[in-house]
């Protein structure tokens, strides 16, 4: 009777042991999945907040440097640039006239020149006509030239026997540069300077 109740005892002891194990083993992982839980959600809320902080800065800075890269477009410049294409516009135009007129010209010098019709006296007169417009051309085409390489690249010159209109990019002239260009003039042609009109464009 004192074996089985000892039995029993042990068998009893041995289970409260078990259990006791068994609630603290249970308590212990709770305890720890919560703190593993707990540390991980604070990880989360760290590196989210470290995001966070990082796009506010992002924005910041992006929103500057587009403030800056506004103010820096905004104003003059281009303004700026419709007016130099609109003054080298009116300069282009203005030789893409000349160059017709001349064409048109020579073409009626070379119908009289070709026609059998006519005397030999009128012959040689559009013949002399048609060197003169030649050499015309190669004058204008001297006189840009020197122009551009003392600065005035956007610059369109009509020469007749006995003057000058010369049309240039500028928002004004000097009487220096007048007086540079007149020089200019001059030299290769036998125009004298008070029959030179030279004409600044800048609107």
């Amino acid at each position: 009777m004192k074996q089985i109740f000892k039995k029993n005892q042990i068998i009893i002891t041995t289970l409260a042991v078990m259990i006791a194990i068994a609630g603290y083993l249970n308590y212990s992982g709770k305890l720890f999945g919560e703190t593993k839980t707990g540390t991980t959600e604070a990880n989360a809320e760290l590196a989210n907040k470290e995001l966070l902080d990082i796009s506010e800065d992002d924005v910041e800075n992006s929103s500057g440097e587009i403030a800056s890269t506004d103010s820096e477009v905004e104003g003059t410049p281009g303004e700026a640039v419709l007016t130099n294409s609109s003054a080298e516009s009116t300069v282009a135009q203005a030789k893409v006239s000349r160059e017709q007129v001349r064409a048109e010209n020579k073409e009626t010098l070379q119908s009289i020149i070709d026609n059998t019709s006519i005397s030999e006296e009128e012959k040689q007169d559009a013949i002399a006509q048609m060197v003169k417009l030649t050499e015309l051309s190669e004058q204008e085409m001297a006189i840009e030239t020197l122009m551009a390489s003392k600065g005035f690249s956007e610059a369109v010159v009509n020469l007749t026997e006995d003057s000058a209109d010369i049309v240039v990019d500028a928002a004004e002239l000097t009487d220096a540069n007048r007086a540079q260009i007149e020089d200019i003039v001059t030299r290769k042609t036998e125009i004298a300077p008070e029959n030179i009109v030279i004409t600044p464009i800048h609107e």
